[in-house]
C-alpha cells in the first residue's frame, strides 16, 4: 500500500506534541468537513490514535490517510471514521457491536462516548492488539471469532458499526438491531471505492432495510466479506 505525502509526527514526540497533532487533526480535517457533533470531536481531540497504528506508520498517525493495518486491513483515515460516528449518532447508555474492530479505534471512541460496546474480530493478531489499546476500558468486550454472523450472545444491539466495507448489509443485522436501532458502515462500489451508508428497519415490519447512502471513501471490502468467485465455462 503506497501512502500519500503527509505531514508527519515523530514517534518520539512529547505528549503535548501528540496532543497538539490532535487538536490539528480535528480543526483542518474533521470541523471544516461538516463533523460538528461535539461530542465526537472532543472524543477524538482526546483518544490517542497513535496506540491503534503499527509503529512503522505510526509517523502518519493523524495524517488524512487510510493506514494499513496488515492482511487487507486498514485504519480507516480520521474523517471516514469521524463520518460513520456522525452518522451513526450514538447516545450513552446504548449498546453497539463493531464487526471489524480491528486495533480498536473506533470501539474506543464509542466507548468514550458513553455506550457498552462489543468489539468483534477475526484476524487474530489485530484482536490482541486491539485488547491491549482498550485494556483500561471495562465497557469493551472483546470477542476473537468470524465477523458474517456477528455475535448473538449479547443481541439486540441498537447500533451495528462495520469499520470497513461490506458488499451488502449481512443477514444478522436483521436478527441482532434492536427496535429503533441503525446500521452504519461503508457498503462497496468497485476497487477500494466504497460509500458510507446509513441503514435503518423498515417501517412495514419486513426484513427490509432503509439504506440512506453518503459520502464515497476508499476503503477495502473485510476480508471476511469479499464474495466468492464465480467462473464461467
Amino acid at each position: 500500500m503506497t501512502l500519500p505525502a503527509a505531514t508527519r509526527i515523530d514517534p518520539t514526540a512529547s505528549t503535548q506534541e501528540w496532543d497538539e497533532a490532535r487538536n490539528l487533526m480535528v480543526d483542518d480535517q474533521l470541523r471544516p468537513s461538516e463533523i460538528s457533533n461535539p461530542r465526537i470531536l472532543k472524543a477524538m481531540r482526546l483518544f490517542a490514535r497513535e496506540a491503534c497504528v503499527p509503529p512503522a506508520h505510526q509517523a502518519l498517525a493523524y495524517a488524512d490517510v487510510s493506514l494499513p493495518l496488515g492482511e487487507g486491513r486498514v485504519l480507516l483515515q480520521p474523517l471516514v471514521t469521524a463520518r460513520l460516528l456522525q452518522a451513526a449518532n450514538p447516545l450513552p447508555g446504548q449498546h453497539a457491536l463493531v464487526i471489524g474492530a480491528g486495533t480498536g479505534y473506533s470501539a474506543a471512541l464509542l466507548a468514550s462516548l458513553g455506550l457498552t460496546v462489543t468489539a468483534l474480530e477475526s484476524d487474530t493478531l489485530l484482536c490482541q492488539q486491539g485488547q491491549q489499546v482498550c485494556a483500561a476500558t471495562p465497557s469493551i468486550h472483546w470477542i476473537c471469532g468470524p465477523m458474517p454472523l456477528g455475535d448473538e450472545s449479547r443481541a439486540p444491539y441498537d447500533l451495528i458499526y462495520f469499520d470497513g466495507a461490506v458488499p451488502t448489509l449481512p443477514a444478522f443485522c436483521h436478527t441482532q438491531l434492536a427496535a429503533g436501532g441503525r446500521v452504519v458502515g461503508l457498503i462497496h462500489k468497485a476497487g477500494d471505492l466504497s460509500e458510507l451508508f446509513v441503514a435503518t428497519p423498515a417501517p412495514d415490519g419486513t426484513n427490509g432495510f432503509i439504506l440512506t447512502r453518503l459520502s464515497e471513501a476508499r476503503c477495502p471490502l473485510l476480508p471476511e466479506f469479499v464474495p466468492p468467485r464465480s467462473f464461467a465455462l
